[in-house]
């Protein structure tokens, strides 16, 4: 426990020291008490041991809670780090790809010193190559069905390898390599693998049965280990053979009066799959008629064919037999074989005639007197089992009116029309068919069909018009009638429907009566999505087949005015330039009213937000804006105009927006040069004129905009020259280069030119003159000298006014002072007569020119309860603290103000300490009247001097 203790408290320092960390590589399987190493060096503990530590540090390892630190000792003394074990890495970093110890080492001094520190140590076990692959059967049998296609795959399990890294298995071979099979692997993170044996040819069991195959797992050390699979691989068989008949068809001949049970065929099929897939099985096939079943058999085992009953009854001349051979597997194969069977005539039958009338069979057929000549009423069939002349059939019909038609080759003849028909001469005809061998004697049969003829439908019902037309107001009441339809028809058919063709989508909003014609709308109609509507009117008779006519029904929508007229903005905002050539366009508003006629026709009216009487522009009604004035962006940059876009229906609908025409500055105006003006010529200083005075100031007005309105100077003369003048280009400022001399008297001429900025720029060019005097004093007052003396005067009168209100004020204010004095004296307070100025919101007070800040509070009555003080008076910051009390000075309504002169012994400190520098307790002063902040001495013996200014 009590060593327990001890690491506890060795790992809580450890969580205050910083620890160190060495890192060690060891390889697996090594000797017992391996030497890895110093850990004192390592960690390079020595930069932290002071001398008297360095001989005094045992060094331990933190075995508990840590399996890793088992498997190493380290001597206490030297540091000296030893595998005590030997290390099977295969064994503790089972399928890791890095197997890394981790413990900690402490070094403590073990006498008096202080010394503590942790060492984190990592050691790697590097993997050894000494393990082979190994798998989990070293012989396998696997089956594979020959029925397996190529990419097929069938799972076996990998080898295991117990080695990591490059160490375990790298890759598998498949042997002998020239067999219809190939082997992928899939390789896990735990070492383990999956193979997938794919095969890559086609298999036969009959041709081969098995493969005998070896799998080498071969790992990537160095030299590489090898793990090896016998796999032996049976082809399994599947039913892949059917069973084949000797021939692939049989024919024979027999007599057709041959005994029943009598054996005509024997029937042979072999089959090359083995044991139930290979044993062959005989049976007359599904699919072919009944009489076949019911006239021969096969026996199951032995193929024999057996005629089961007399060939005679079945009036046939040959059989066609289909037989099957199967074999007995799960999913049986199946061989078919035909077997030709002719009988041999031996007894003359009479011909046997089916009749097959169309299209409802019976003996009664119904034909139109409108039927096309050709028309097949009906077919008939001849069989004579006989051969020779006695199978020889001729057959004839009694009515010209119609004829026998023989069918390609057979037996078979189509009775069609072979005259027009005329029910009205006759309805019915009765129809004879006589058919007869050539035997001796010959052998014939009959049949007979009757033929109605019917009235046909011969004519469609016709509409009085092809096309109806009306008209409907939109917004229409629903429902309404709209109109009506008549249609005839010429045949015998007394009843017409009539109906209307879901031809297009608006068909559903119509109904119409079948028996009358009358058409009814059952939707409100909008012109603006519908203007014209078309409806496809069908009337089909009663007979058969139906007859139909058409006629096309027109609906007109008519207008009313629903749609007002419609910007495609809310707002429109247009740049033109000004001076803008009249009848110009300059926009054009796109403006849509639904609606057609006057209602959908738009004018437009404008009108301006800003007062102006006209505009200089004309609204045409499709949206176009034209000029129709002059545009002066300096007499006005802007155009703020009210839209109104009104149709001409009745009533008439509008809608408004709001039009803003901005009109961009061109340069089209020059400078004009305001100073010097124009009745000045010259300008006159003496020669005494020193360098850097400033001449004059020239000023220049351009009514343009930006770039076009900004100024430059310049001059131009010959007998100007830089060295005596200077003009700023931008202020226009005209000064001295250097000192005037007596030899410069004289007049120097030239042009002041005024240049905007524009594109091509505009100038004023203006000549005048600088008169240099030899006098000592200008002759001539420079321009603009009388504005500067009415400036002077002006504000000289200004500030006149100024201090003659401020005095009045100042008397004001004293004499309200004065008298609320007399009012505050009852209360023996001491104040100063210094001269105050407060700013009662921010608690400033401005006293003899200096700046302070005092403490203002709302009046209070004075507490009966205060305690009394020794002394109380009112504290205020003063420069002579030794003057005698004097009288409040009453600053305002709000704030009174006393001033305290310090009599000899007499030591004062307020209660609330404003300055923060006293040693004594700080309290709150009291609060006499109305801003009166009372403060108190403590004690006699306490020294207070006031030397900043009060801030609360």
């Amino acid at each position: 426990m009590f060593i327990f203790s001890i690491v506890q408290i060795l790992l809580a320092l450890c969580a205050f020291v910083e620890a160190r960390e060495v890192n060690y590589t060891i390889l697996e399987e090594n000797q017992p008490d391996y030497f890895l190493g110093k850990v004192s060096d390592d960690a390079k503990l020595h930069e932290l041991l002071t001398t008297g530590d360095v001989t005094d540090v045992q060094y331990n390892i933190l075995y508990s809670g840590n399996k890793d630190a088992s498997w190493f000792t380290i001597n206490d003394k030297s540091s000296a780090l030893f595998a005590s074990k030997s290390i099977d890495r295969d064994v503790i970093c089972k399928y890791l790809t890095t197997c890394v110890l981790k413990f900690d080492v402490i070094a403590q001094s073990s006498g008096s010193g202080s010394f503590f520190h942790k060492v984190s140590v990592s050691v790697t076990v590097n993997d050894e190559n000494d393990n082979v692959p190994k798998f989990p059967n070293p012989v396998v049998r696997q089956i594979v069905s020959e029925a397996s296609v190529p990419g097929a795959a069938t799972p076996l399990m990998g080898a295991e390898d117990l080695d990591a890294g490059r160490n375990g298995i790298q890759t598998y071979r498949l042997l002998p390599e020239n067999v219809p099979f190939n082997l992928t692997a899939e390789y896990y993170a735990n070492g383990r693998s999956q193979l997938q044996l794919i095969v890559t040819g086609k298999l036969d069991r009959e041709t081969k049965n098995n493969y005998d195959l070896l799998i080498l797992a071969v790992d990537g050390g160095q030299p590489a280990k090898t793990g090896t699979l016998t796999l032996n691989i049976v082809i399994g068989d599947i039913n892949d053979n059917p069973p084949i008949f000797e021939k692939s068809m049989y024919n024979i001949s027999i007599a057709e009066d041959v005994v029943p049970l009598t054996t005509v065929l024997a029937l042979r099929a072999t089959d090359k799959d083995s044991g139930e897939n290979g044993r062959v099985i005989y049976r007359l096939s599904d699919h072919q008629s009944d009489s076949i079943h019911r006239t021969f058999k096969v026996e199951a085992t032995t193929g024999e064919l057996k005629v089961i009953k007399s060939l005679i009854e079945e009036r046939k001349a040959n059989y066609e037999i289909i037989v099957e051979a199967s074999d007995n597997a799960s999913n049986p194969l199946i061989s078919q074989v035909p077997v030709f069977v002719t009988l041999l005539d031996t007894q003359n039958t009479a011909p046997e005639v089916i009749l097959n009338i169309f299209p409802s069979g019976g003996n009664t057929v119904d034909v139109s007197e409108n039927s096309a000549i050709g028309t097949v009423l009906a077919l008939i069939s001849v069989k004579d089992p006989d051969s020779g002349p006695n199978g020889q059939v001729e057959c004839a019909i009694n009515d010209n009116n119609f004829s026998l038609v023989k069918y390609d080759d057979s037996a078979e003849f189509n009775v069609i029309l072979n005259k027009t028909l005329d029910r009205e001469k006759k309805s019915v005809h009765h129809v004879t068919i006589t058919c007869s061998d050539a035997g001796s004697p010959p052998l014939s049969v009959t049949s007979e069909f009757t033929v109605h003829v019917s009235d046909s439908n011969d004519n469609p019902p016709l509409f009085t018009r092809k096309v109806y037309q009306t008209s409907v107001t939109e917004s229409n009441p629903v429902p309404i009638n709209i109109g009506q339809v008549q249609a005839q028809d010429a045949d015998n058919t007394k009843n017409i429907s009539y109906s209307i063709e879901q031809s297009n989508s608006y068909s559903q909003w119509f109904e119409i009566d079948s028996e009358s014609g009358a058409i009814f709308l059952n939707h409100s109609l909008d012109r603006e999505t519908s203007p014209e509507i078309e409806l496809q009117i069908k009337a089909t008779d009663n007979g058969l087949p139906l007859l139909t006519g058409s006629a096309i029904f027109k609906i007109s929508v008519a207008d009313i005015n629903d749609n007002k007229p419609v910007f495609h903005s809310k707002t429109f905002e247009y740049w033109i330039p000004e001076n803008f050539s009249v009848n110009t366009m300059i926009a054009s508003l796109s403006i849509m009213d639904a609606d057609a006629g006057l209602n959908g026709q738009i004018s437009i009216s404008a009108s301006s937000n800003d007062g102006h009487s006209s505009l200089p522009f004309m609204f045409l009604e499709d949206g176009s804006i034209f000029t129709s004035g002059d545009l002066d962006r300096e007499k006005c940059d802007r155009y703020r105009i009210h839209l109104t876009a009104y149709d001409h229906g009745s009533p008439s609908l509008n809608s408004t927006v709001n039009l803003t025409i901005h009109i961009q500055d061109i340069n089209d105006n020059p400078p004009v040069i305001q100073f010097p003006p124009s009745d000045t010529p010259y300008l006159e200083i003496p020669y005494t004129t020193t360098e850097d005075s400033v001449i004059m100031n020239i000023q220049a007005t351009d009514l343009d905009q930006g770039e076009n309105s900004r100024v430059n100077y310049l001059l131009d003369g010959d007998n100007i020259t830089v060295d005596m003048f200077s003009l700023h280009n931008e202020t226009g400022q005209l000064s001295l280069n250097r000192d005037l001399e007596i030899s410069d008297v004289g007049v120097r001429s030239f042009f002041i030119i005024a240049r905007d900025n524009g594109v091509p720029p505009k100038e004023a060019k203006r000549a005048f003159s600088i008169r240099i005097s030899s006098q000592l004093t200008s002759s001539h007052r420079q321009p603009g000298e009388e504005s500067v003396k009415y400036y002077a005067i002006a504000i000289a009168i200004g500030c006149v006014t100024v201090v003659l209100s401020a005095i009045i004020i100042f008397a004001i204010c004293y004499v309200r002072r004065r008298d609320r004095h007399k009012a505050d004296t009852s209360n023996g307070s001491v104040t100063s007569n210094s001269t105050l100025e407060t700013d009662l919101s921010h608690s400033e007070i401005r006293m003899n020119g200096g700046y302070h800040r005092t403490f203002t509070q709302p009046s209070v009555t004075k507490p009966a309860w205060r305690p009394p003080r020794e002394k109380q008076v009112s504290f205020k910051e003063t420069t002579d603290m030794n003057r005698s009390p004097r009288e409040p000075e009453v600053v305002s309504d709000d704030v009174v103000i006393w001033e305290y002169a310090s009599e000899a012994g007499d030591t004062y400190h307020p209660y609330s300490d404003p300055y923060g520098s006293l040693p004594h307790k700080r309290q709150i002063p009291n609060l006499y009247s109305k801003n009166q902040v009372e403060w108190a001495s403590d004690n006699e013996n306490g020294q207070w001097t006031p030397n900043s200014d009060v801030m609360i």
